[in-house]
């Protein structure tokens, strides 16, 4: 078995880990052969010492994986080229035997070294487990999903949960991760265009929330509310009303006539001017996590050249820049 993640490190995960075990048919035989992490997060890797103790009380020995090469007419990995799981073992030489993830110099915890995976990877555990690796970053930097070919399963972490929505560092690199794993199961079946006849197979087991049973409708989901709130940012930015009403059940934004809440105008707002337009409906206590959200939608805006800091650019709190749209971009609205 693999193990993908292991919990935060609470007494309470290790009796579970032991039952799903026991829960296995032959479980005398029952045992985890790699442990694969999908992203730094304290509550992804912070078991990992706890899990390790586990096995070695169970005389439980992680291995490597074999180096497999991937089969360009495989359905797990279209247009991949032949590296497969290659020298995982001399990237970090201390690194504990069958430890894996996705490196983040900067974040991983150094008395925890993990070994090597890589977009694309391969790893075959036995003859009915194959698992591709996908690198989809945007919540962290290191963020990996994994594609569990034999039961047409993607695992997809932080990047898309069960229930809400995900959080991000980098929404640019995010957008672009739902889009690959979008893109990845529809080029598995052929395209799927989310029409009347399509039949998506492809559940999604996301690291928190329940199991998604339409993997490619919720990404759609996701990648159109990204986008929403995008046009929604363009809109209040090119206003000089004071409100701005969505309508949930259609595509349409506008900016409505009802004042409620006091903005600079469209000379240029800050993120929380923003916030407060956006989310006006919304308990005040929301607001400050909300505008974390919408300096990273305003930063991937300036990105894609569509807005600019006005003359406070200089100031040292991001919180404080005061946003304009682009005369291109009010142009397009």
């Amino acid at each position: 078995k693999v193990l993908l993640d292991t919990g935060e490190g609470i007494p309470e995960y290790i009796p579970l880990l032991q039952e799903a075990l026991d829960k296995e048919p032959g479980a005398e035989r029952a045992t985890i052969s790699q442990v694969i992490c999908s992203h730094w997060h304290h509550d992804h890797v912070g078991g990992i010492q706890d899990v390790l103790s586990f096995l070695a009380a169970r005389n439980i020995q992680l291995h490597n994986p074999p180096a497999t090469a991937a089969d360009a007419s495989s359905a797990a990995a279209p247009n991949r080229s032949n590296k497969g799981l290659v020298d995982v073992d001399t990237s970090i030489s201390s690194a504990p035997t069958g430890v894996f993830k996705f490196p983040c110099p900067d974040r991983d915890d150094p008395e925890t070294q993990f070994q090597t995976i890589q977009d694309q990877d391969i790893i075959k555990v036995d003859d009915q487990t194959t698992l591709l690796t996908l690198h989809t970053p945007g919540h962290t930097s290191d963020h990996c999903s994994f594609f569990l070919k034999e039961e047409n399963t993607l695992f997809t972490a932080d990047c898309v949960l069960g229930q809400g929505t995900a959080v991000f560092e980098d929404l640019s690199s995010y957008i672009r991760s739902l889009e690959k794993q979008l893109n990845f199961l529809e080029g598995l079946s052929g395209g799927v265009d989310g029409g009347d006849d399509a039949s998506p197979s492809y559940k999604i087991y996301p690291g928190h929330g329940p199991i998604i049973e339409d993997g490619p409708a919720k990404i759609r989901e996701y990648i159109k509310h990204r986008f929403d709130r995008e046009r929604q940012v363009l809109v209040v930015l090119s206003s000089t009303n004071n409100n701005y009403e969505s309508d949930e059940d259609t595509e349409s934004t506008r900016v409505s006539t009802m004042a409620t809440a006091t903005v600079k105008g469209a000379a240029g707002k800050t993120a929380m001017d923003i916030v407060k337009v956006i989310y006006q409906a919304y308990p005040a206590t929301l607001h400050l996590p909300a505008q974390h959200q919408i300096l990273l939608h305003l930063k991937k805006l300036e990105e894609d050249g569509k807005v600019k800091r006005g003359d406070e650019q200089s100031v040292e709190d991001i919180e404080d820049v005061v946003w304009e749209l682009l005369p291109q971009t009010q142009a397009n609205l």
